[in-house]
């Protein structure tokens, strides 16, 4: 598909267009919106045991006497931080192959397997499974570089 643009100044200004709308798009963006959705329950997880911890009103008090956080209020805000140390990084990958059009099987599997080893980190880290949870981060770290891979071309176009 190719617009035409009419802009002052400019006899004719072609866009191309063509490829904007494909299945890889979409999945791209169903595994981006996946990823947002893991972040919002791992976001909501520190809350939910703080309030399970000191209970409510505590919670929406200025929280200045609180008690030592329990180890699930520790374990899940761990594993939060830890999320948004990555999240950056999937985020613009996946932005980046919507956008240059690469979404091959690479950038697809390398999103669901960012998706995939991050959910299964924070159950692992919740339940302090100790060395699959460290395996869990390397497989997010593989995902991400399956990501990248595809992109590396258009540093030299």
């Amino acid at each position: 598909m190719v617009i035409l643009l009419s802009l002052p100044g400019v006899r004719d200004r072609r866009v191309v267009t063509s490829g904007w709308r494909t299945k890889g798009n979409f999945r791209v963006l169903l595994i981006t919106f996946l990823v947002l959705l893991l972040l919002l329950v791992q976001v909501g997880l520190p809350g939910r045991y703080l309030t399970e911890q000191v209970g409510s009103h505590a919670q929406m008090g200025p929280r200045d006497d609180l008690p030592e956080p329990s180890r699930a209020l520790s374990r899940s805000r761990r594993a939060l931080a830890n999320l948004q140390e990555t999240l950056p990084v999937f985020l613009t990958l996946a932005v980046l192959s919507i956008v240059l059009g690469e979404q091959g099987w690479l950038s697809l599997t390398g999103g669901a397997l960012y998706f995939v080893a991050r959910a299964a980190h924070a159950y692992c880290y919740m339940k302090g499974l100790t060395p699959w949870r460290s395996i869990c981060f390397l497989a997010s770290l593989v995902g991400i570089l399956l990501m990248l891979i595809p992109l590396v071309p258009h540093l030299w176009s």
